[in-house]
């Protein structure tokens, strides 16, 4: 295990640089995105924001900054693991890749231009800039996954099959889905290959819970959004993924049945999720609901991998808790551009941030 004792000991030294909740605090009560560029250039994102060249606005600075770190903090991690860490490190990043290609799908049926798309998206470390400025360009889903099958990805050959299906009616949830199924199938083989660190109290190490709350929280936000819009799938188990810890097929039927959003919402509080789901505020008009609902199971996320860092602070825990807690990171500040820039309240900004949990 000496590789995990390293691995830890550089993590350890690379949390120093994350932001704190009294930095947060400081920048939400910054009264502009200059002040906020000004008030990173103090943080271990100055470098980035300072070699962003040209005269381009606040907002698309800070951005790019915020890309070129993690892509740099990533390369770095990747960089200095091997063996099974290295392993460890791809089956968590898989997951934020799978969202990254979902963007850009998304951009692309919408008709976003490139840098509309490339703005929106957060590197994982497993591709670089240009990479990713690649993909933003692709002209529609099947040339993006024909660009993918060609670099040897492994979501190219399952977005392929899965557009023979898309083609009517263009329900972009039939590439998602296949994205989705396609990293749990991946997942579950490296959990076999990679060796296991000791288990956290409920018997599974950081990367399994992380695989089956992430199936959970993926589950539970397909079945949410067809009660919001009043789906009902002809095979409801069309989209569901398999591996969860929480949900089974009965729990989401149930789920599913409930004639409200709120209703819903109260089922599935019934589970693990009853602390984050029953804080949830009430719905406020510009603010995405189950954007809220997202961000609260995330933060489940984040607390259990973290909880298992401190029982087993040489095994997986510290690796999953570090990626997921830059991400939130990332998010967060990407969360408070945007809300500057279409004026959102402080009020209903928070709860579209993690600050604790």
């Amino acid at each position: 295990m000496s590789d995990l004792y390293y691995l830890a000991a550089r993590l350890r030294a690379m949390r120093a640089q994350f932001l704190s909740r009294r930095d947060y605090e400081r920048i939400l009560a910054l009264p502009d995105l200059p002040s906020i560029a000004a008030d990173l250039r103090e943080s271990p994102y100055g470098h980035h924001i300072d070699s962003t060249g040209g005269e381009v606005p606040e907002a698309a600075r800070i951005e790019e900054a915020l890309r070129r770190n993690v892509s740099q903090t990533l390369a770095r991690l990747l960089a200095f693991s091997s063996g099974d860490c290295a392993e460890a490190a791809r089956l968590v990043l898989g997951r934020w890749e799978v969202q990254t290609v979902k963007t850009v799908l998304r951009g692309l049926v919408s008709g976003a231009s490139p840098a509309e798309i490339l703005s929106s998206l957060v590197p994982t470390g497993l591709h670089d800039e240009a990479a990713l400025e690649e993909m933003c360009r692709q002209a529609d889903p099947r040339a993006l996954a024909e660009l993918m099958a060609t670099w040897r990805e492994p979501w190219g050959r399952p977005l392929l099959r899965a557009l023979r299906e898309y083609r009517e009616p263009r329900d972009l949830a039939v590439l998602e889905s296949a994205l989705d199924r396609c990293w749990v199938e991946h997942a579950a083989e490296r959990l076999r290959e990679i060796r296991p660190s000791p288990a956290g109290s409920d018997g599974e190490d950081a990367l399994s819970l992380f695989v089956s709350l992430s199936v959970d929280t993926t589950n539970l936000m397909t079945v949410l959004k067809e009660v919001e819009d009043r789906i009902v799938p002809a095979n409801r188990r069309r989209f569901l993924l398999p591996g969860g810890k929480i949900f089974d097929g009965g729990a989401l039927d149930r789920i599913r049945e409930s004639p409200t959003l709120a209703e819903a919402l109260q089922e599935a509080g019934r589970s693990l999720f009853r602390r984050h789901l029953a804080a949830l505020p009430a719905p406020v008009p510009g603010v995405p609901f189950l954007a809220v609902v997202e961000r609260r199971l995330d933060s489940v996320l984040l607390r259990a991998s973290r909880g298992i860092a401190r029982v087993d602070p040489f095994g997986w825990g510290p690796l999953v808790s570090f990626l997921l807690d830059k991400l939130r990171e990332v998010r967060n500040l990407r969360m408070i551009v945007r809300a500057r820039l279409v004026d959102l309240p402080e009020a209903e900004l928070v709860h579209l941030l993690i600050l604790e949990y």
